[in-house]
Protein backbone atom coordinates (compact mmCIF):
# COMPACT_ATOMS: atom_id res chain seq x y z
CA UNK A 1 0.00 0.00 0.00
CA UNK A 2 1.24 3.48 -1.00
CA UNK A 3 4.24 1.86 -2.70
CA UNK A 4 6.17 4.14 -5.04
CA UNK A 5 6.30 2.56 -8.48
CA UNK A 6 7.70 5.41 -10.59
CA UNK A 7 9.78 8.57 -10.15
CA UNK A 8 9.22 11.57 -12.46
CA UNK A 9 11.89 14.27 -12.27
CA UNK A 10 11.30 17.71 -13.77
CA UNK A 11 14.42 19.35 -15.31
CA UNK A 12 17.57 17.46 -16.17
CA UNK A 13 19.57 18.70 -13.19
CA UNK A 14 16.86 17.43 -10.83
CA UNK A 15 16.92 14.09 -12.62
CA UNK A 16 20.62 13.77 -11.90
CA UNK A 17 20.12 14.70 -8.26
CA UNK A 18 17.36 12.09 -7.96
CA UNK A 19 19.49 9.18 -9.20
CA UNK A 20 20.34 8.10 -5.63
CA UNK A 21 16.66 8.26 -4.67
CA UNK A 22 15.82 6.16 -7.70
CA UNK A 23 18.35 3.54 -6.58
CA UNK A 24 17.01 3.49 -3.02
CA UNK A 25 13.41 3.16 -4.17
CA UNK A 26 14.34 0.69 -6.91
CA UNK A 27 11.91 2.25 -9.36
CA UNK A 28 12.15 3.49 -12.96
CA UNK A 29 12.62 7.22 -13.52
CA UNK A 30 11.33 9.57 -16.19
CA UNK A 31 13.03 12.94 -16.60
CA UNK A 32 11.43 15.91 -18.35
CA UNK A 33 13.67 18.57 -19.89
CA UNK A 34 12.41 22.13 -20.38
CA UNK A 35 14.92 24.73 -21.51
CA UNK A 36 17.80 26.07 -19.47
CA UNK A 37 18.72 22.48 -18.54
CA UNK A 38 19.67 21.79 -22.17
CA UNK A 39 21.19 25.20 -22.87
CA UNK A 40 22.38 27.62 -20.17
CA UNK A 41 23.27 24.85 -17.70
CA UNK A 42 25.69 23.32 -20.20
CA UNK A 43 28.05 26.29 -20.47
CA UNK A 44 30.77 24.25 -18.75
CA UNK A 45 31.66 20.52 -18.86
CA UNK A 46 30.25 19.62 -15.42
CA UNK A 47 26.66 19.00 -16.38
CA UNK A 48 27.56 17.41 -19.70
CA UNK A 49 29.40 14.68 -17.80
CA UNK A 50 26.65 14.38 -15.21
CA UNK A 51 24.08 13.94 -17.94
CA UNK A 52 25.97 10.95 -19.37
CA UNK A 53 25.28 9.09 -16.13
CA UNK A 54 21.66 10.28 -16.11
CA UNK A 55 21.15 9.14 -19.71
CA UNK A 56 22.64 5.74 -18.84
CA UNK A 57 20.64 5.10 -15.67
CA UNK A 58 17.34 6.82 -16.50
CA UNK A 59 14.64 4.92 -18.36
CA UNK A 60 12.75 7.62 -20.30
CA UNK A 61 13.39 11.26 -21.15
CA UNK A 62 10.65 13.65 -22.22
CA UNK A 63 11.17 16.58 -24.59
CA UNK A 64 8.67 19.33 -25.38
CA UNK A 65 9.28 19.02 -29.11
CA UNK A 66 11.51 17.73 -31.88
CA UNK A 67 14.14 20.45 -31.45
CA UNK A 68 14.63 19.54 -27.81
CA UNK A 69 14.60 15.84 -28.66
CA UNK A 70 17.41 16.41 -31.15
CA UNK A 71 19.32 18.44 -28.54
CA UNK A 72 19.13 15.57 -26.03
CA UNK A 73 20.32 13.03 -28.59
CA UNK A 74 23.23 15.30 -29.54
CA UNK A 75 24.17 15.45 -25.85
CA UNK A 76 24.48 11.68 -25.80
CA UNK A 77 21.02 10.45 -24.81
CA UNK A 78 20.03 7.27 -26.71
CA UNK A 79 17.33 8.21 -29.19
CA UNK A 80 15.12 5.28 -28.20
CA UNK A 81 14.86 6.72 -24.68
CA UNK A 82 13.57 10.15 -25.78
CA UNK A 83 9.85 10.76 -26.27
CA UNK A 84 8.26 14.01 -27.44
CA UNK A 85 5.63 15.02 -24.88
CA UNK A 86 4.01 18.33 -25.76
CA UNK A 87 2.93 20.85 -23.17
CA UNK A 88 -0.84 20.95 -22.98
CA UNK A 89 -3.31 23.82 -22.61
CA UNK A 90 -6.89 23.67 -21.34
CA UNK A 91 -9.14 24.32 -24.32
CA UNK A 92 -12.21 24.44 -22.11
CA UNK A 93 -10.79 27.52 -20.36
CA UNK A 94 -9.36 29.04 -23.54
CA UNK A 95 -12.25 29.64 -25.93
CA UNK A 96 -11.88 30.47 -29.60
CA UNK A 97 -12.70 34.05 -30.51
CA UNK A 98 -12.21 35.46 -34.04
CA UNK A 99 -10.16 38.64 -34.11
CA UNK A 100 -11.69 41.68 -35.79
CA UNK A 101 -10.96 45.40 -35.62
CA UNK A 102 -13.33 47.12 -33.20
CA UNK A 103 -15.26 50.35 -33.61
CA UNK A 104 -12.34 52.38 -32.33
CA UNK A 105 -10.24 51.25 -35.29
CA UNK A 106 -7.34 50.28 -33.05
CA UNK A 107 -5.09 47.31 -33.81
CA UNK A 108 -3.81 45.92 -30.55
CA UNK A 109 -0.66 43.84 -30.14
CA UNK A 110 0.19 41.82 -27.05
CA UNK A 111 3.67 40.96 -25.77
CA UNK A 112 4.01 38.84 -22.62
CA UNK A 113 7.06 37.45 -20.90
CA UNK A 114 9.53 37.93 -18.11
CA UNK A 115 12.22 40.53 -18.78
CA UNK A 116 14.89 37.98 -19.66
CA UNK A 117 17.08 38.21 -22.73
CA UNK A 118 15.75 35.04 -24.36
CA UNK A 119 12.26 36.59 -24.66
CA UNK A 120 13.55 39.14 -27.19
CA UNK A 121 11.31 41.93 -25.91
CA UNK A 122 13.62 44.75 -27.15
CA UNK A 123 13.23 43.32 -30.67
CA UNK A 124 9.45 43.29 -30.26
CA UNK A 125 9.48 46.96 -29.26
CA UNK A 126 11.84 48.05 -32.03
CA UNK A 127 9.69 46.19 -34.55
CA UNK A 128 6.57 47.87 -33.17
CA UNK A 129 8.24 51.28 -33.29
CA UNK A 130 9.05 50.89 -36.96
CA UNK A 131 5.48 50.01 -37.94
CA UNK A 132 3.93 52.46 -35.46
CA UNK A 133 5.61 55.24 -37.45
CA UNK A 134 3.42 54.27 -40.44
CA UNK A 135 0.19 53.34 -38.67
CA UNK A 136 -1.07 55.59 -35.90
CA UNK A 137 -3.86 53.17 -34.92
CA UNK A 138 -1.46 50.66 -33.33
CA UNK A 139 -1.28 49.92 -29.62
CA UNK A 140 0.93 47.48 -27.74
CA UNK A 141 0.47 46.01 -24.27
CA UNK A 142 3.42 44.50 -22.43
CA UNK A 143 2.83 42.01 -19.62
CA UNK A 144 5.93 41.20 -17.60
CA UNK A 145 8.72 42.68 -15.54
CA UNK A 146 12.16 41.99 -14.11
CA UNK A 147 12.59 39.34 -11.44
CA UNK A 148 15.09 41.63 -9.72
CA UNK A 149 18.28 39.74 -10.58
CA UNK A 150 21.01 41.76 -12.27
CA UNK A 151 20.60 40.28 -15.76
CA UNK A 152 16.85 40.94 -15.72
CA UNK A 153 17.38 44.47 -14.45
CA UNK A 154 19.76 45.07 -17.35
CA UNK A 155 17.12 43.78 -19.78
CA UNK A 156 14.49 46.02 -18.17
CA UNK A 157 16.79 49.00 -18.64
CA UNK A 158 17.10 48.16 -22.34
CA UNK A 159 13.33 47.88 -22.66
CA UNK A 160 12.65 51.22 -20.99
CA UNK A 161 15.38 52.92 -23.01
CA UNK A 162 13.82 51.71 -26.27
CA UNK A 163 10.40 52.98 -25.20
CA UNK A 164 11.95 56.37 -24.45
CA UNK A 165 14.16 56.48 -27.55
CA UNK A 166 11.28 55.84 -29.94
CA UNK A 167 8.77 57.93 -27.97
CA UNK A 168 6.41 54.99 -27.48
CA UNK A 169 4.98 55.82 -24.06
CA UNK A 170 1.63 57.01 -25.46
CA UNK A 171 1.12 53.84 -27.52
CA UNK A 172 2.38 51.21 -25.04
CA UNK A 173 0.60 49.92 -21.94
CA UNK A 174 3.09 48.61 -19.38
CA UNK A 175 1.04 46.16 -17.32
CA UNK A 176 3.84 44.61 -15.24
CA UNK A 177 3.53 41.12 -13.83
CA UNK A 178 -0.05 39.87 -13.90
CA UNK A 179 -1.77 36.70 -12.68
CA UNK A 180 -2.69 34.09 -15.23
CA UNK A 181 -6.37 35.09 -15.13
CA UNK A 182 -5.50 38.62 -16.25
CA UNK A 183 -3.23 37.30 -19.00
CA UNK A 184 -6.16 35.31 -20.38
CA UNK A 185 -8.42 38.36 -20.28
CA UNK A 186 -5.80 40.46 -22.08
CA UNK A 187 -5.48 37.85 -24.82
CA UNK A 188 -9.05 38.54 -25.88
CA UNK A 189 -8.53 42.31 -25.85
CA UNK A 190 -5.78 42.07 -28.48
CA UNK A 191 -5.57 41.10 -32.13
CA UNK A 192 -2.13 39.52 -32.43
CA UNK A 193 0.62 38.08 -30.25
CA UNK A 194 4.24 39.13 -30.74
CA UNK A 195 6.90 36.86 -29.21
CA UNK A 196 10.37 37.08 -30.87
CA UNK A 197 12.42 34.68 -28.72
CA UNK A 198 16.20 34.53 -29.18
CA UNK A 199 19.24 32.56 -28.07
CA UNK A 200 20.54 34.61 -25.16
CA UNK A 201 24.21 35.50 -24.74
CA UNK A 202 24.24 33.31 -21.60
CA UNK A 203 23.24 30.30 -23.72
CA UNK A 204 19.69 30.34 -22.38
CA UNK A 205 16.86 29.40 -24.76
CA UNK A 206 13.17 28.57 -24.66
CA UNK A 207 14.14 24.90 -25.01
CA UNK A 208 10.72 24.11 -26.44
CA UNK A 209 8.17 26.84 -27.06
CA UNK A 210 6.61 29.38 -24.66
CA UNK A 211 3.24 28.20 -23.35
CA UNK A 212 1.95 31.74 -23.95
CA UNK A 213 2.30 31.19 -27.70
CA UNK A 214 0.27 27.98 -27.51
CA UNK A 215 -2.42 29.72 -25.45
CA UNK A 216 -2.58 32.75 -27.74
CA UNK A 217 -2.92 30.52 -30.78
CA UNK A 218 -5.59 28.43 -29.05
CA UNK A 219 -7.64 31.60 -28.47
CA UNK A 220 -7.72 32.42 -32.18
CA UNK A 221 -4.94 34.99 -32.14
CA UNK A 222 -2.42 35.07 -35.00
CA UNK A 223 1.17 34.87 -33.73
CA UNK A 224 4.36 36.55 -34.95
CA UNK A 225 7.43 34.82 -33.56
CA UNK A 226 10.90 33.59 -34.49
CA UNK A 227 12.58 30.46 -35.80
CA UNK A 228 13.71 29.42 -32.35
CA UNK A 229 13.77 25.98 -30.69
CA UNK A 230 10.35 24.30 -31.06
CA UNK A 231 8.38 27.45 -31.88
CA UNK A 232 8.14 26.45 -35.60
CA UNK A 233 6.25 23.33 -34.48
CA UNK A 234 3.66 25.50 -32.72
CA UNK A 235 3.37 28.45 -35.11
CA UNK A 236 2.71 27.23 -38.64
CA UNK A 237 4.49 29.81 -40.77
CA UNK A 238 2.06 31.40 -43.22
CA UNK A 239 -0.91 29.49 -41.79
CA UNK A 240 -1.43 30.32 -38.11
CA UNK A 241 1.07 33.15 -38.01
CA UNK A 242 4.49 34.14 -39.29
CA UNK A 243 8.06 33.38 -38.29
CA UNK A 244 11.20 35.45 -38.75
CA UNK A 245 14.88 34.79 -38.08
CA UNK A 246 16.07 35.67 -34.58
CA UNK A 247 17.11 39.31 -33.99
CA UNK A 248 16.00 40.30 -37.51
CA UNK A 249 13.98 43.47 -37.10
CA UNK A 250 13.61 43.96 -40.87
CA UNK A 251 11.96 40.56 -41.25
CA UNK A 252 9.80 41.00 -38.14
CA UNK A 253 8.67 44.44 -39.29
CA UNK A 254 7.82 43.18 -42.77
CA UNK A 255 5.62 40.45 -41.33
CA UNK A 256 4.04 42.72 -38.72
CA UNK A 257 3.14 45.27 -41.38
CA UNK A 258 1.53 42.52 -43.43
CA UNK A 259 -0.56 41.53 -40.40
CA UNK A 260 -1.59 45.11 -39.77
CA UNK A 261 -2.49 45.88 -43.38
CA UNK A 262 -4.38 42.62 -43.97
CA UNK A 263 -6.94 42.14 -41.18
CA UNK A 264 -8.94 39.91 -43.51
CA UNK A 265 -6.46 37.05 -42.84
CA UNK A 266 -6.76 37.16 -39.05
CA UNK A 267 -9.80 34.92 -38.67
CA UNK A 268 -8.50 32.17 -40.96
CA UNK A 269 -5.09 32.23 -39.26
CA UNK A 270 -6.78 32.07 -35.88
CA UNK A 271 -8.84 29.07 -36.96
CA UNK A 272 -5.75 27.26 -38.23
CA UNK A 273 -3.97 27.93 -34.94
CA UNK A 274 -6.88 26.66 -32.88
CA UNK A 275 -7.12 23.48 -34.94
CA UNK A 276 -3.38 22.86 -34.61
CA UNK A 277 -3.41 23.34 -30.84
CA UNK A 278 -6.51 21.17 -30.46
CA UNK A 279 -4.83 18.35 -32.34
CA UNK A 280 -1.36 18.55 -30.78
CA UNK A 281 -1.47 20.49 -27.50
CA UNK A 282 -4.82 19.66 -25.86
CA UNK A 283 -4.02 19.09 -22.18
CA UNK A 284 -6.46 16.19 -21.90
CA UNK A 285 -4.81 14.32 -24.75
CA UNK A 286 -1.38 15.05 -23.35
CA UNK A 287 -2.33 13.80 -19.88
CA UNK A 288 -3.61 10.57 -21.40
CA UNK A 289 -0.39 10.17 -23.36
CA UNK A 290 1.67 10.80 -20.22
CA UNK A 291 -0.26 8.14 -18.33
CA UNK A 292 0.50 5.68 -21.13
CA UNK A 293 4.19 6.60 -20.88
CA UNK A 294 4.05 5.97 -17.12
CA UNK A 295 2.51 2.53 -17.61
CA UNK A 296 5.02 1.69 -20.33
CA UNK A 297 7.97 2.63 -18.10
CA UNK A 298 6.65 0.48 -15.26
CA UNK A 299 5.97 -2.54 -17.51
CA UNK A 300 9.37 -2.45 -19.20
CA UNK A 301 11.44 -2.48 -16.02
CA UNK A 302 12.48 -5.45 -13.93
CA UNK A 303 12.08 -3.75 -10.56
CA UNK A 304 8.84 -5.55 -9.72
Amino acid sequence: ENQVVLLHSHFGNEGFRNLELKQRLKVPMITSFYGYDVSKLLKGPLWFHRYQRLFSEGEIFLAEGNYMRKSLVELGCPGEKVIVQHLGVDLEKIKFEPRRIGRDGKIKILVAGSFTEKKGIPYALMTFARIRAKYDNLELSLIGDSSGISSDELEKSKILNIISKYDLRKSINLLGYQPYSIFLKEIYKHHMFLSPSIHASSGDTEGGAPVSIIEASASGMPVLSTIHCDIPHVVMDGKSGYLAPERNIDALAERLEFFVSNPNIWIKMGQKGREHVKKNYNVRNQVQKLEEIYHSAIRKTNFF
